[in-house]
Protein backbone atom coordinates (compact mmCIF):
# COMPACT_ATOMS: atom_id res chain seq x y z
CA UNK A 1 0.00 0.00 0.00
CA UNK A 2 0.73 3.33 -0.99
CA UNK A 3 1.68 5.65 2.60
CA UNK A 4 0.28 9.08 2.13
CA UNK A 5 2.90 12.11 1.81
CA UNK A 6 1.08 14.30 3.85
CA UNK A 7 -1.61 13.64 6.70
CA UNK A 8 -4.96 13.00 5.72
CA UNK A 9 -7.62 15.94 5.92
CA UNK A 10 -10.17 15.90 8.92
CA UNK A 11 -13.76 15.17 9.22
CA UNK A 12 -15.63 18.28 8.83
CA UNK A 13 -17.13 18.19 11.98
CA UNK A 14 -13.14 17.62 13.19
CA UNK A 15 -12.51 20.59 11.21
CA UNK A 16 -14.90 23.08 12.18
CA UNK A 17 -13.50 22.14 16.15
CA UNK A 18 -10.14 22.87 15.10
CA UNK A 19 -10.87 26.33 13.65
CA UNK A 20 -12.99 27.40 16.42
CA UNK A 21 -10.00 26.02 18.72
CA UNK A 22 -7.51 28.55 16.40
CA UNK A 23 -9.72 31.90 16.90
CA UNK A 24 -10.09 30.67 20.73
CA UNK A 25 -6.86 30.50 21.17
CA UNK A 26 -4.45 34.04 21.58
CA UNK A 27 -1.57 33.95 19.56
CA UNK A 28 1.68 33.23 21.73
CA UNK A 29 3.73 36.42 22.55
CA UNK A 30 6.02 37.69 19.99
CA UNK A 31 4.06 36.17 17.48
CA UNK A 32 4.59 32.57 15.89
CA UNK A 33 7.97 30.78 17.04
CA UNK A 34 8.41 33.56 20.11
CA UNK A 35 10.26 32.24 23.03
CA UNK A 36 8.26 32.68 26.27
CA UNK A 37 10.41 33.25 29.79
CA UNK A 38 9.48 30.35 32.55
CA UNK A 39 7.69 31.68 35.63
CA UNK A 40 10.55 30.67 37.54
CA UNK A 41 13.19 33.61 35.21
CA UNK A 42 10.23 35.87 35.64
CA UNK A 43 10.07 35.66 39.47
CA UNK A 44 14.14 35.60 39.60
CA UNK A 45 13.90 39.35 37.18
CA UNK A 46 11.13 40.17 39.27
CA UNK A 47 13.02 40.06 42.50
CA UNK A 48 16.00 42.22 40.93
CA UNK A 49 13.50 45.07 40.20
CA UNK A 50 12.53 45.35 43.53
CA UNK A 51 15.98 45.30 45.20
CA UNK A 52 17.01 47.91 42.81
CA UNK A 53 14.25 49.89 43.81
CA UNK A 54 14.73 49.45 47.35
CA UNK A 55 18.39 49.80 46.93
CA UNK A 56 17.22 53.17 45.55
CA UNK A 57 14.93 54.45 47.68
CA UNK A 58 17.38 53.42 50.56
CA UNK A 59 20.68 55.54 48.56
CA UNK A 60 17.89 58.78 48.54
CA UNK A 61 16.73 58.26 52.69
CA UNK A 62 20.29 57.86 53.82
CA UNK A 63 21.89 60.72 51.85
CA UNK A 64 18.80 63.17 53.33
CA UNK A 65 19.65 61.87 56.59
CA UNK A 66 23.70 61.27 56.90
CA UNK A 67 25.69 63.64 58.86
CA UNK A 68 28.10 66.47 57.25
CA UNK A 69 31.77 64.91 56.46
CA UNK A 70 34.44 65.25 59.17
CA UNK A 71 37.83 66.73 58.88
CA UNK A 72 40.52 68.13 60.21
CA UNK A 73 39.80 71.39 60.19
CA UNK A 74 41.69 72.65 58.02
CA UNK A 75 39.26 72.82 54.63
CA UNK A 76 38.19 76.29 53.60
CA UNK A 77 36.26 75.20 49.97
CA UNK A 78 33.29 75.81 48.71
CA UNK A 79 31.94 73.04 50.92
CA UNK A 80 31.77 72.95 54.62
CA UNK A 81 32.78 70.35 57.15
CA UNK A 82 32.86 69.70 60.46
CA UNK A 83 36.13 70.00 62.14
CA UNK A 84 36.92 66.66 63.98
CA UNK A 85 36.31 66.83 68.03
CA UNK A 86 33.56 69.42 67.55
CA UNK A 87 30.56 69.00 70.41
CA UNK A 88 27.24 67.86 69.31
CA UNK A 89 25.88 70.95 70.84
CA UNK A 90 27.35 74.22 71.69
CA UNK A 91 28.08 75.36 75.16
CA UNK A 92 29.53 79.23 75.39
CA UNK A 93 30.72 77.62 78.90
CA UNK A 94 32.89 75.18 77.93
CA UNK A 95 34.34 77.69 74.78
CA UNK A 96 37.75 78.98 74.04
CA UNK A 97 36.64 81.35 71.73
CA UNK A 98 36.85 85.50 73.00
CA UNK A 99 33.43 86.43 74.28
CA UNK A 100 32.15 83.68 73.76
CA UNK A 101 30.27 84.25 77.11
CA UNK A 102 29.49 88.07 76.76
CA UNK A 103 27.72 87.42 73.53
CA UNK A 104 25.58 84.87 75.18
CA UNK A 105 24.62 86.95 77.92
CA UNK A 106 23.70 90.23 75.63
CA UNK A 107 21.71 88.15 73.84
CA UNK A 108 20.10 86.24 76.41
CA UNK A 109 16.10 86.17 76.70
CA UNK A 110 15.96 88.63 73.65
CA UNK A 111 13.55 87.40 71.13
CA UNK A 112 15.69 85.72 67.55
CA UNK A 113 13.72 84.27 65.01
CA UNK A 114 15.79 83.74 61.47
CA UNK A 115 17.29 86.79 60.40
CA UNK A 116 15.44 89.20 62.98
CA UNK A 117 16.92 90.18 66.50
CA UNK A 118 14.34 91.55 68.62
CA UNK A 119 10.33 91.94 69.31
CA UNK A 120 8.61 91.81 65.80
CA UNK A 121 6.68 94.82 66.71
CA UNK A 122 9.45 97.05 67.51
CA UNK A 123 8.73 100.57 65.80
CA UNK A 124 12.22 101.35 64.16
CA UNK A 125 13.92 98.60 62.08
CA UNK A 126 17.51 98.59 61.41
CA UNK A 127 19.01 96.50 58.25
CA UNK A 128 22.65 95.71 57.95
CA UNK A 129 24.07 94.21 54.93
CA UNK A 130 26.76 92.85 56.40
CA UNK A 131 30.13 90.43 55.35
CA UNK A 132 31.72 87.77 58.07
CA UNK A 133 35.48 88.62 57.05
CA UNK A 134 34.67 92.56 56.18
CA UNK A 135 37.32 94.47 59.26
CA UNK A 136 34.69 97.31 59.22
CA UNK A 137 31.84 94.82 60.05
CA UNK A 138 33.73 93.88 62.43
CA UNK A 139 34.07 97.07 64.42
CA UNK A 140 30.85 97.91 63.70
CA UNK A 141 29.42 94.73 65.52
CA UNK A 142 32.08 94.90 67.88
CA UNK A 143 31.84 98.58 69.19
CA UNK A 144 28.72 99.95 68.41
CA UNK A 145 26.40 96.60 68.20
CA UNK A 146 26.13 96.31 72.23
CA UNK A 147 25.12 99.57 73.02
CA UNK A 148 22.20 99.30 70.37
CA UNK A 149 21.16 95.91 71.87
CA UNK A 150 21.11 97.72 75.40
CA UNK A 151 19.72 101.08 74.34
CA UNK A 152 16.94 99.79 71.84
CA UNK A 153 16.66 96.04 71.22
CA UNK A 154 16.48 94.73 74.94
CA UNK A 155 13.72 97.52 75.19
CA UNK A 156 11.69 96.36 72.71
CA UNK A 157 12.16 99.92 70.59
CA UNK A 158 14.42 98.77 67.80
CA UNK A 159 14.45 95.25 65.65
CA UNK A 160 17.75 94.23 63.79
CA UNK A 161 17.34 92.60 60.43
CA UNK A 162 20.92 90.74 59.62
CA UNK A 163 21.48 90.16 55.83
CA UNK A 164 24.59 88.09 55.47
CA UNK A 165 26.30 89.12 52.19
CA UNK A 166 29.43 88.04 50.66
CA UNK A 167 31.54 90.77 48.57
CA UNK A 168 35.05 90.45 49.56
CA UNK A 169 36.36 86.67 47.83
CA UNK A 170 38.73 87.43 45.50
CA UNK A 171 38.79 84.64 43.07
CA UNK A 172 39.89 80.95 44.34
CA UNK A 173 38.73 82.84 47.96
CA UNK A 174 36.13 81.34 50.14
CA UNK A 175 35.98 83.33 53.59
CA UNK A 176 32.88 85.35 53.00
CA UNK A 177 31.18 82.54 51.04
CA UNK A 178 32.00 80.42 53.95
CA UNK A 179 30.99 82.61 56.49
CA UNK A 180 27.69 83.26 54.31
CA UNK A 181 26.82 80.18 54.63
CA UNK A 182 27.13 79.49 58.14
CA UNK A 183 25.70 82.14 59.49
CA UNK A 184 22.54 81.66 56.67
CA UNK A 185 22.63 78.08 58.55
CA UNK A 186 22.99 79.39 62.09
CA UNK A 187 19.38 81.60 61.24
CA UNK A 188 17.47 78.39 60.76
CA UNK A 189 18.00 77.22 64.19
CA UNK A 190 16.99 80.98 65.09
CA UNK A 191 21.30 82.02 65.86
CA UNK A 192 22.72 83.78 63.38
CA UNK A 193 23.37 86.58 65.89
CA UNK A 194 25.04 84.66 68.69
CA UNK A 195 27.19 82.96 65.68
CA UNK A 196 27.84 86.27 63.74
CA UNK A 197 28.81 88.13 67.05
CA UNK A 198 31.26 85.03 68.08
CA UNK A 199 32.74 84.98 64.45
CA UNK A 200 33.24 88.90 64.81
CA UNK A 201 34.86 88.61 67.85
CA UNK A 202 37.34 85.89 66.63
CA UNK A 203 37.88 87.35 63.12
CA UNK A 204 41.09 86.42 61.59
CA UNK A 205 43.05 88.98 58.90
CA UNK A 206 41.05 89.48 55.24
CA UNK A 207 41.86 87.47 52.52
CA UNK A 208 43.71 84.93 54.52
CA UNK A 209 41.43 81.45 54.16
CA UNK A 210 41.32 82.02 57.85
CA UNK A 211 37.84 80.89 57.73
CA UNK A 212 38.42 77.12 57.39
CA UNK A 213 36.36 74.43 59.06
CA UNK A 214 37.90 74.81 62.39
CA UNK A 215 37.24 78.46 62.69
CA UNK A 216 33.10 77.44 61.70
CA UNK A 217 32.87 74.87 64.42
CA UNK A 218 34.54 76.37 67.00
CA UNK A 219 32.56 79.48 66.91
CA UNK A 220 29.22 76.96 66.08
CA UNK A 221 30.34 75.19 69.36
CA UNK A 222 30.59 78.54 71.12
CA UNK A 223 26.94 79.29 70.83
CA UNK A 224 24.63 78.07 73.59
CA UNK A 225 22.07 75.17 71.90
CA UNK A 226 23.31 75.42 68.57
CA UNK A 227 24.17 72.26 66.59
CA UNK A 228 27.42 72.65 64.86
CA UNK A 229 26.78 69.37 63.02
CA UNK A 230 23.32 70.27 61.55
CA UNK A 231 24.91 73.80 60.85
CA UNK A 232 27.21 72.57 57.94
CA UNK A 233 24.55 69.86 56.70
CA UNK A 234 21.97 73.09 56.51
CA UNK A 235 25.06 75.48 54.79
CA UNK A 236 25.71 72.81 52.19
CA UNK A 237 22.16 72.77 50.93
CA UNK A 238 19.87 74.22 48.33
CA UNK A 239 17.79 76.40 50.46
CA UNK A 240 20.97 78.16 51.43
CA UNK A 241 21.68 78.63 47.88
CA UNK A 242 17.95 80.00 47.39
CA UNK A 243 18.70 82.72 50.38
CA UNK A 244 22.21 83.54 49.24
CA UNK A 245 20.16 84.36 45.30
CA UNK A 246 17.57 86.95 46.86
CA UNK A 247 20.20 88.52 49.31
CA UNK A 248 22.41 88.82 45.86
CA UNK A 249 19.61 90.25 43.75
CA UNK A 250 18.49 92.61 46.08
CA UNK A 251 21.54 94.38 46.56
CA UNK A 252 22.12 94.54 42.86
CA UNK A 253 19.29 96.09 42.63
CA UNK A 254 19.61 98.95 44.95
CA UNK A 255 23.67 99.51 44.18
CA UNK A 256 24.32 103.50 43.76
CA UNK A 257 27.86 104.06 43.74
CA UNK A 258 27.07 108.19 43.10
CA UNK A 259 25.35 107.63 47.12
CA UNK A 260 27.46 105.20 48.39
CA UNK A 261 24.59 102.56 48.70
CA UNK A 262 25.18 99.01 49.01
CA UNK A 263 28.90 99.84 47.42
CA UNK A 264 30.62 98.05 50.18
CA UNK A 265 30.07 96.75 53.82
CA UNK A 266 28.15 96.97 56.27
CA UNK A 267 25.67 98.68 54.41
CA UNK A 268 23.05 100.20 57.05
CA UNK A 269 19.38 101.20 56.39
CA UNK A 270 16.38 102.33 58.41
CA UNK A 271 12.87 102.42 58.81
CA UNK A 272 9.62 102.69 60.78
CA UNK A 273 8.46 99.04 60.82
CA UNK A 274 6.27 97.84 58.16
CA UNK A 275 7.35 100.67 56.26
CA UNK A 276 10.10 100.99 53.23
CA UNK A 277 14.02 100.51 54.46
CA UNK A 278 15.59 104.16 53.74
CA UNK A 279 19.85 103.81 52.84
CA UNK A 280 21.24 105.17 56.49
CA UNK A 281 25.05 104.79 55.61
CA UNK A 282 27.98 102.69 54.34
CA UNK A 283 30.86 101.57 56.14
CA UNK A 284 30.73 101.99 60.21
CA UNK A 285 28.76 105.05 61.16
CA UNK A 286 28.85 107.25 64.15
CA UNK A 287 27.39 105.97 66.90
CA UNK A 288 26.06 109.62 68.24
CA UNK A 289 24.72 110.02 64.57
CA UNK A 290 23.38 105.94 64.36
CA UNK A 291 21.43 106.48 67.47
CA UNK A 292 19.97 110.47 66.62
CA UNK A 293 18.32 108.77 63.51
CA UNK A 294 16.80 106.15 65.25
CA UNK A 295 15.50 108.61 68.13
CA UNK A 296 13.77 110.77 65.44
CA UNK A 297 12.29 107.86 64.18
CA UNK A 298 11.09 106.91 67.58
CA UNK A 299 9.34 110.15 68.12
CA UNK A 300 7.77 110.67 65.00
Amino acid sequence: MTRLLFLPMPSGKRARQQRQQAVAAPPPVGGAGARQASPKVLGIAGGVIILVIVAIVLGVVLSRNSGPSVGNGSGDGPTLTVASGTPKIGNSANSSQINAGAVAALLKGIPQEHFVLGKPDAPVTLTEYIDLQCPVCAAFETNEFESLVDKYVSKGKLRIVMQPWSILDAPGENDSDRGQKATIAAAAQNKAFNFAQVLYWNQGTEHTGWMNDAAISNAAAAVDGLDPYQLVNDANNSDTKSVIKTISDWAAAHLNTSTQEMNGTPSLYLQKTGETPKFFHTGEPDLGSLQDAIDKLLNE
